[in-house]
């Protein structure tokens, strides 16, 4: 039976998804702008030179400010960093009555800049594996496994760090439930989108997954199949504070013992002198 653990996860990406789940999916997004597909294209306009925003061919565009977006459980999205600095959000199905599928939202970069942070819960999937002309793949990352430790305290369970590593660029990251037929059950995350800090590119996304049999899957560009991890119980013991703080104590109380059976052997040959086998 899997052991149940928590992912935390800190990257920089141009782009990821995020299904959201539950009622804790309020965006307040400062100003931007709300791009709707037209009925049908209209390609008899004239191209805007500035298309970062939304094309005028093909969406119909309105200016917002200060509005806050209720994201449905069920609604889908996708996001990215555009080359013109602006969040860009894409509505992947119909799930929220007001926004219809396909409508993109648009955080201009100058607002990005200095917006608050966007919390979610839901599924989440970061970057996409990298091919030729990519623009929404992971940049870096760093991961943690937290796992209760197999000691446990009088007064509280210890939980350990008991796998941790870093993602490379390029590599594509979501969540599955560890044990599942074909461990192609996903898991709830909580996190939030925040900007990056000296104009970096990138978004950067900080989650924690649910508490439940999970595992990390990284795709990359060429593998046949993605790389899983999932720690064991040889990572729990390597990692587990609780059992190195035993193991030192157990040392220093051999070493107790040792040093006071020697002491004991000189006190009790210097009383008999006799018993001296030498």
């Amino acid at each position: 039976m899997a052991r149940e653990r928590t992912f935390s996860l800190v990257a920089r990406s141009l782009g990821g998804t995020i299904a959201f789940e539950g009622e804790l999916n309020d965006w307040m997004i400062q100003s931007g702008v709300e791009c709707r597909l037209r009925d049908s294209p209209d390609f008899r306009m004239l191209a805007a030179r500035d298309v970062s925003l939304c094309d005028a061919r093909i969406y119909e565009a309105t200016t917002f400010a200060e509005r806050i977006v209720a994201w449905r459980d069920g609604t889908e999205i996708a996001w990215r960093r555009a080359a013109s600095g602006a969040l860009q959000i894409t509505v992947q199905n119909d799930a929220t009555a007001t926004i219809p599928s396909g409508t993109l939202i648009v955080v201009p970069d100058a607002d990005w800049r200095g917006h608050g942070a966007l919390a979610f819960q839901g599924i989440v999937g970061i970057g996409r594996t990298v091919s030729s002309g990519s623009d929404d793949y992971l940049l870096e990352g760093t991961w943690q496994a937290l796992q209760s430790g197999m000691a446990v305290s009088i007064f509280r369970d210890v939980t350990d760090v008991v796998q941790s590593g870093t993602l490379t660029r390029g590599s594509a990251v979501d969540f599955r439930r560890d044990g599942a037929p074909q461990d192609d059950t996903a898991v709830t995350s909580f996190g939030h989108l925040t900007p990056t800090e000296d104009d970096q590119r990138g978004v950067i996304v900080t989650l924690l997954t649910q508490h439940a049999p999970v595992a990390l899957r990284v795709n990359h560009f060429g593998l046949n199949a993605p790389t899983l991890f999932k720690p064991d119980w040889v990572d729990a013991i390597s990692s587990s504070t609780m059992l190195f703080a035993i193991a030192v104590m157990l040392s220093l109380l051999i070493g107790i013992l040792e040093l006071g059976t020697a002491v004991a052997r000189q006190w009790h040959g210097r009383i008999n002198p006799d018993d001296d086998p030498s």
